[in-house]
Order: C-alpha cells, then sequence, then structure tokens
C-alpha cells in the first residue's frame, strides 16, 4: 500500500468566459504557474537524461473547483454532528451545479491543448479534468517544462524538471496537471514487502530447538531461542484470524448474529487491475470458515480496462493479493453488506479516475482504500486533485477511509527527509486507519493491543552456540503508519482530542495528526485470505482499513442518514466515551514473539517515533472499535 502527493491546497477561481479564437492567441508572453507540478522526488533524485522527445504520455489537466473555500466550509458543515446541516447531504449533479468547473472552463483548457497538437481524448464527469495525451516534445512546449528520467528509490521514473505554466487565462482555472510524471508508479498496495509474515525456515539443523507450531490465541505455543530481554521462551506468532475471530474479537459477533450485518449498506473498496478468481476466492474462504457466501448480486465489479503500466504499478499479482484482503475481511466484519469492488485502470491516473467514478456515480457511502504515498513529500498536483474529490465526497455524504502506511513514521525507511505520515491519510478529509497487533484468548475473546511495530534478528546457528545476528531487538520490519503532517493544518475535530504538543511537534502551528482509528495490522497475528484458490496469511494496514470500513457498515445499518465522512463523528464526546478501546503499548521489550522453527527472534509493539500513550496517539489514533459501545454510538445521530 504506498502512494503520493503533495502540495498546497488551491482556492477555486471564478469562471473565465473569454475563448481563445485560435493558436496566435497563446503567444502571448503572459503566463500563469501551475503550483506544485514539478514533484519533490526529483530534488532527491538522480538524472538520468532527457525523456525522448517521441515518448507519447497521457496525463491529466485537473480543472478548479469554483469557490472551493465555500465547498470546504459545507464539507465541514453537513459531516459535523453539531451543525444543523449535518446529514443535509447534496447529490453530485447539486454539487456539480454549484461547484464543478463548467463546460466553458473545460473548453478554454480543451482549445489551447489542441492548439499544441495534443489529443483531447475525454472529459472525466463533473468536468473534474481533461484527459490527453501527447509526445514529450509537445507537453515541453505546451507547458514550457522540460521531462526528464530520474533513478529514484531503484525506480527508473519520469517527471519535469520545470514549474509547468500555461497562458495565464487558462493557469487561471487549472489546478494541477497529473501524469506528466511517473510519480504514481511510487504508489503501490500496501501487502507489498511487508504485508506478509516473517518467512521461517524449518530446515533440519542440530543446533536449532525442536519446531514449534503458531499460535491460535496469544501464548497458545512457544519456542525456545538465546536469552533476550531475561527471557529464553517467547510466544510463537498467530496462525491467521479468520472472519469470525475478529467479530468476536472487536465484539461485533452480537450484532450481527441479531441481523445487525451490514445489509442495505454498500462498501465501495477501490484498488488497481481486478482479480478474475474473487468471487470465487472470497466465497471458499467463506464455505471453510462456515460463513455465508456472496448472495447473487451482493458482489458487483467496475473494471477500467485496458489495464496498463503495469511494470511502473508493481504488476496485478500484488494487487490481487490487495483486493483479496479488502474484498474478504470487508466481507467478513459484514457479511450482509454489498460489496462493490472498482478496479482502476492502473496506479497512477487510474486511481483517481476510479475514485471519481464513485463519487460522480454515488456508488457507495463507504469507500475502502489500502494503498498510499510514502509519506507527502512531492505530491503537489496529486493532492489538489485528491483533495476537491474529497470535499465533493464529504458533501454527497461519502466517507473515504485510507490505509495509514506500513512504514512506521517513513523515516526509518529513508521514504522521508524527516518523520511524516502517509498521503491520503494525512488529508483531513478522508479516515486515516492505522495498525495494531491484536492478541485474543483461548476462547476467541479480546485479550489485548497494542501498536504494531515488528522488529527481527536472526538467530546465528552456525556457531558452537546460538547467538542473535544483531544487537537486540534487531532490524526494524514494518508497523502502522502515522505522524503529523507537513501539509494540512489541524482540523477542528481534532482540536479537543490532539494534545496540543503533538500537532505542534513539526514546530509552528497544530497541524493534521495521523492515524485518527486503527485496527488489526500486524501480519503475524493476520488474517488468512485466498487467492486464486490457494490460501495465505497477510496483514498490514491494507487489513485493517477495510476491517474498520466493514464495521461502519454495520454502524451504517438502519442509521437515518448516511455516516459520511465520519471523522467530526469518531471524534465527538459521544465515542470518546466508551466507544474506542484506548490502546496503550506495554513496556519495553515484553511483547515479544520466536517463530516456529526459532529460527528468529520478533521483538514487536514498538513502531518508529510512533507511540501509543493514554488518550489519543500518532500510533493508533482513538484507538479499536468497542463492540456495542462503538456501534450505538455511530446510530445515535
Amino acid at each position: 500500500m504506498r502512494l503520493a502527493r503533495r502540495a498546497l491546497i488551491v482556492v477555486g477561481a471564478a469562471a473565465l468566459t473569454v475563448p481563445f479564437a485560435a493558436s496566435s492567441a497563446f503567444s502571448a508572453p503572459s503566463r500563469g504557474s501551475i503550483s506544485g507540478s514539478v514533484p519533490g522526488w526529483t530534488r532527491a533524485a538522480h538524472s538520468t537524461g532527457s525523456t525522448s522527445s517521441s515518448k507519447r504520455v497521457s496525463f491529466n489537466v485537473v480543472l478548479k473547483l469554483r469557490n472551493q473555500a465555500g465547498a470546504e466550509a459545507l464539507a465541514a458543515s453537513v459531516s459535523d454532528p453539531n451543525s444543523k446541516s449535518y446529514g443535509h447531504y447534496l447529490t453530485a449533479s447539486q454539487f456539480n451545479a454549484a461547484y464543478a468547473p463548467t463546460a466553458g472552463q473545460v473548453k478554454k483548457v480543451s482549445d489551447y491543448l489542441k492548439s499544441q497538437g495534443i489529443k483531447v481524448s475525454g472529459v472525466a464527469q463533473g468536468n473534474r479534468w481533461v484527459e490527453a495525451s501527447g509526445t514529450v516534445a509537445q507537453i515541453n512546449q505546451a507547458f514550457d517544462t522540460s521531462i526528464k528520467n530520474y533513478s529514484y528509490k531503484g525506480k527508473n521514473i519520469y517527471g519535469p524538471s520545470k514549474t509547468l505554466s500555461m497562458p495565464s487565462a487558462v493557469a487561471g482555472v487549472v489546478g494541477a496537471v497529473v501524469g506528466v510524471s511517473s510519480e504514481g508508479a511510487l504508489r503501490q498496495p500496501a501487502n507489498i514487502g511487508n504485508g506478509a509474515p516473517v518467512s521461517d525456515s524449518a530446515a533440519p539443523d542440530a543446533n536449532k530447538p525442536p519446531a514449534s507450531s503458531c499460535s491460535h490465541y496469544w501464548g497458545e505455543h512457544t519456542q525456545t531461542v538465546p536469552e533476550a530481554f531475561g527471557k529464553t521462551s517467547f510466544p510463537t506468532p498467530g496462525c491467521g484470524y479468520s472472519p469470525a475471530n475478529l467479530r468476536q474479537a472487536y465484539g461485533m459477533q452480537s450484532a450481527v448474529s441479531h441481523g445487525n450485518d451490514g445489509r442495505g449498506v454498500t462498501v465501495a473498496i477501490i484498488d488497481a487491475y481486478a482479480s478474475p478468481t474473487i468471487e470465487a476466492d472470497t466465497n471458499q474462504l467463506s464455505t471453510e470458515n462456515g460463513e455465508p457466501t456472496f448472495a447473487a448480486g451482493q458482489l458487483t465489479q467496475t473494471t477500467f480496462g485496458p489495464f496498463n503500466l503495469q511494470d511502473e504499478c508493481g504488476g496485478e499479482a500484488g494487487w490481487n493479493i490487495e483486493e483479496s484482503i479488502d474484498v474478504q475481511s470487508a466481507h467478513g466484519l459484514a457479511p450482509g453488506a454489498n460489496i462493490h469492488y472498482i478496479g482502476a485502470q492502473n496506479c497512477d491516473t487510474g486511481i483517481d479516475d476510479a475514485a471519481n467514478y464513485v463519487i460522480q456515480n454515488h456508488v457507495a457511502n463507504i469507500v475502502s482504500n489500502s494503498y498510499g504515498f510514502a509519506g507527502e513529500d512531492g505530491l503537489g498536483d496529486e493532492v489538489n486533485t485528491e483533495h476537491s474529490m474529497f470535499i465533493q465526497a464529504a458533501i454527497e455524504g461519502i466517507g473515504f477511509y485510507y490505509s495509514s502506511g506500513d512504514d512506521g513514521d517513513n523515516f526509518v525507511f529513508g521514504n522521508t527527509t524527516h518523520p511524516e505520515p502517509d498521503f491520503p491519510s494525512s488529508d483531513p478529509l478522508v479516515t486515516a486507519v492505522g495498525g495494531t497487533t491484536l492478541a485474543v484468548n483461548p476462547n476467541g475473546s479480546y485479550d489485548f493491543e497494542t501498536t504494531w511495530g515488528n522488529w527481527l534478528d536472526p538467530v546465528d546457528f552456525t556457531g558452537a552456540t546460538a547467538q542473535y545476528s544483531l544487537p537486540l531487538p534487531g532490524e526494524f520490519l514494518s508497523g502502522g503508519g502515522g505522524g503529523v503532517s507537513g501539509l494540512f493544518a489541524e482540523p477542528a475535530y481534532q482540536k479537543l482530542a490532539v494534545p496540543n504538543k503533538l500537532a505542534k511537534l513539526n514546530g509552528g502551528k497544530p497541524m493534521r495528526v495521523v492515524p485518527d482509528v486503527a485496527a488489526l495490522g500486524d501480519p503475524e497475528t493476520g488474517f488468512i485470505i485466498v487467492v486464486g484458490g490457494a490460501h495465505a496469511q497477510f496483514g498490514g494496514t491494507s487489513l485493517a482499513c477495510p476491517i474498520f470500513a466493514g464495521i461502519q457498515a454495520l454502524a451504517s445499518q438502519g442509521r437515518r442518514f448516511p455516516i459520511g465522512f465520519a471523522n467530526p463523528l469518531l471524534y465527538s464526546a459521544t465515542n470518546l466515551i466508551g466507544g474506542f478501546r484506548d490502546i496503550k503499548d506495554p513496556a519495553p521489550d515484553t511483547l515479544v514473539y520466536a517463530t516456529n522453527s526459532g529460527s528468529n527472534l520478533l521483538p514487536a509493539a514498538m513502531d518508529t517515533s510512533l507511540i501509543a500513550v493514554k488518550g489519543y496517539d500518532d500510533a493508533t489514533g482513538l484507538g479499536t472499535p468497542n463492540g456495542a459501545a462503538f456501534l450505538l454510538s455511530e446510530k445515535l445521530f
């Protein structure tokens, strides 16, 4: 689950009505810059030369909303339980009539692009952007820039080295240009690299202890390893939870058993590409666990093809795993809810197309998104684009939920130059879902939860005495994302809940802090999925997000109007009193796994600079859903 974008949010300008008559009209020297159009990663990347002038690139020219400030205010009002406007949502057509770019503005942009020899292939619903394609030479000329190739974090990508500009009369209606860089290649599903449990070799070795087994509950089985933290015996990792395990642990089983199973509610799931076996796989998992399979029409799919950018996006296989995690966990928590899967054409502009489709057609009121950029840096045009869509979603009563990331504060892996959260989870108009380690009792009931943050220290058996390969606790593997945004000011709903010291951690004014809520993310306990008929265990905030989305489907059933953008409600006093389990980390070095073979020590509950403390924190947010109290607090409004 990865993504990336960033920049200041621009305020929409009033429509300009003077059309351009011919290409000669664009020869005037006055030009306007497109803010945030040079990706920040170019500063840290190594340029490998100019991109071939004949290379053809597809991109979107995104238009500004009209009266964006007014739209932002309305989004806040209809989402606030203390507002008289709470729940008074607009339809997509009503929003577009009041705030969307006009046909005249679209024509202005289209005419200019065509005058530069660029092909205009379409216009997004709601007049959100003009879809275009051209050669690098044409793009360089039209936007007065220079697209170059770069080597960045092991990827060969391209992007403009100079801020894009357009004639001032055109630039005035443009908010972003997305796709002229391949930054979308930085957006990956969260399960790649850190969503699977540690691979544990059980190869015979005379110096190894006898093999143990995975645990179905905390401490069921243990393994003996060299002394660490004053002990030589530690619990083995979990075997992977079932849907019933998660419902019971989060106190949702009684509600589901009594018919509050999400029926009548639709959860949309957005990923790139589409698994051809998703329905069969989900039904197989359900059957094996004695769960209800999909009824006819309960799972629907909308895909955008032909699929492309396979190499840049990591290929379909990883995204198919992501889809299985998302669909199967959401269905597991809310077996009666409808699932509408949206398969984007790629992980770049295709994701934007998919999100806009959901919003313009109001496909669902709950949207789960298990992907993101590692950090906020360098994504200006993407931030402007997505934030404007989140405004419309909130005004329509659609809640977008995003995984907070699996790399902690992003600093330890060199994803960023300082600790920061992932985007889009840092956007103040989405609900960011962080990750936990969840332990259950022998009867399946809730035992405890901590911050998800796993470390690894392999055991070296080559010498006369087994010893650890690294100084304890080893190396950081993965953990729930979070931190203080460098882009977005502290939203009103966080002011009473988030400690001012934390909101001001970066210095200066208070800023948005991530995550908002949390759920199971630790892959060492994880969730069993089926992909292509085969079983696998996965975790990550790729799992936490659809778990929470499924729980929100239960909370939405029978409600007088959709929850919509959930954060103002989640942070309200109602949910702060009993609706959440407050997660607090144990004493250091007290939560430790030893893998089944004894080959690895896995210290846990340590997530980079993120720490779970009493009250709100930047590791687990407000906490995790607390059964009936959470559902009731959501339904009361």
